[in-house]
C-alpha cells in the first residue's frame, strides 16, 4: 500500500481495512462520536459522523506532516488545514459539541423537593 498522506486521493482512502493507524483513527473517532449522541444515530448524523472522522484523518496527517518537516506550513498547506480544521468544528457543533454530555445536573430546588418528599 502506497504512504497516506494529508492529500492521498480518495481510492487510497477507501482501502484502509481497519489494520492501519490511520484507519483505526477513522473508527475511534465513528465510535466517539456516535456514543456522543446516544449510540443511535439518524441517517444524517451518520453521515456527518462519517465526514468527521475524514477530515479528522486529514488533519492528523497534517499534524503529522508538519511534526515532520519540522518546520511552518507552506501557504497552501495552511490554507488546506484551516479549512479541514473549520469544517470539523462545524460538523462537531451540529452533531452537538456544545452541549453537555450526560445527564442534566440538578438544581439545589430539585434536590431539596426530593429531600422533602423522602
Amino acid at each position: 500500500m502506497s504512504d497516506i498522506g494529508p492529500y492521498s486521493r480518495p481510492s487510497v482512502l477507501a482501502k484502509l481495512d481497519g489494520r492501519t493507524r490511520e484507519a483505526r483513527l477513522m473508527q475511534t473517532v465513528r465510535d466517539d462520536l456516535t456514543a456522543h449522541i446516544g449510540g443511535a444515530p439518524t441517517a444524517t448524523q451518520k453521515a456527518l459522523i462519517d465526514r468527521a472522522a475524514w477530515l479528522q484523518l486529514h488533519v492528523s496527517l497534517m499534524d503529522a506532516k508538519t511534526l515532520d518537516d519540522g518546520g511552518p506550513l507552506s501557504e497552501r498547506d495552511s490554507r488546506q488545514y484551516l479549512a479541514w480544521s473549520n469544517a470539523l468544528t462545524r460538523i462537531m457543533r451540529d452533531l452537538g459539541a456544545d452541549k453537555p454530555k450526560g445527564k442534566p445536573k440538578r438544581s439545589l430546588q430539585d434536590l431539596l423537593a426530593e429531600g422533602a418528599a423522602a
